[in-house]
């Protein structure tokens, strides 16, 4: 769907359905954590954690 109005400071943008972008190429290089995985309701404009990462999911991906 075309933009019919450019884009300006402010404006919100969103992305949706972009979990396998996301979760895919995530690494613990360097000591980065994994990313919380959340959903959000636009209805109630509220957002849940679904699941957090912890030490124990970076050991056991070491094996």
């Amino acid at each position: 769907m075309p933009l019919i109005n450019p884009l300006k400071v402010g404006d919100r943008l969103v992305f949706e359905d972009m979990a396998h972008y996301t979760m895919v190429k995530n690494t613990t290089f360097n000591g980065v954590h994994l990313p919380s995985i959340a959903t959000y309701n636009p209805l109630t404009q509220t957002a849940e954690v679904v699941r957090e990462f912890g030490y124990e999911d970076y050991r056991n991906r070491l094996s």
